[in-house]
């Protein structure tokens, strides 16, 4: 009888811990959202065959990307999603602008894309994800990001920005061609 009711002590105590353990998290996710700066919270996803490419020796700018997203709030997440036939000077210039690039080596690049997602979506607090490609097979990935209460921004250039992923999107980043340096 003892044994029973100091088990059942026990367990109360247990439950007891995780509920606290839970509201703890809440309260300190609850403050770090209040306290942190005015600012929104912004992730970028780039599908970096399509947004990266050389097109007639121009391609897109990795500060311009940066300060468009900028304008939506702080980027606290950056990541680039890579084939596996990417120049190591591109990793380098993506990882010196702040980007986390990420190569797959098989598969394809738009399956990647929708996991990096679900993870902004699941694990970082973000307010806004800015999905960079001109690919019609990232309008599913736009409308999750939709479906979760988060703001979806489309960023791409002409030619070929899918008229389909500026329609889904809350808002559009149009970024220019630069002429390459060097």
């Amino acid at each position: 009888m003892w044994m029973a009711k100091k088990g059942n002590e026990i367990e109360d105590l247990v439950g007891a811990r995780s509920f606290l353990s839970v509201l703890s998290d809440k309260i300190s996710s609850y403050f770090k959202r209040i306290f942190r700066h005015s600012k929104r919270e912004v992730g970028i996803i780039i599908d970096g065959p399509n947004l990266l490419r050389k097109i007639e020796g121009k391609r897109v700018s990795l500060k311009k990307i940066r300060e468009k997203a900028e304008k939506f709030g702080h980027i606290s997440k950056a990541v680039a999603i890579l084939s596996s036939d990417a120049p190591p000077s591109l990793i380098k210039a993506l990882t010196n602008s702040g980007f986390e690039p990420k190569i797959v080596a098989i598969g394809d690049i738009h399956v990647a894309m929708a996991v990096e997602v679900m993870k902004f979506l699941k694990e970082e607090d973000l307010d806004v994800i800015i999905v960079g490609s001109r690919d019609t097979r990232c309008l599913p990935i736009l409308n999750k990001i939709k479906s979760e209460g988060v703001v979806a921004v489309a960023m791409g250039f002409e030619p070929g920005f899918a008229i389909a992923l500026k329609n889904a999107a809350d808002e559009v980043i149009y970024l220019e061609l630069e002429s390459m340096e060097g």
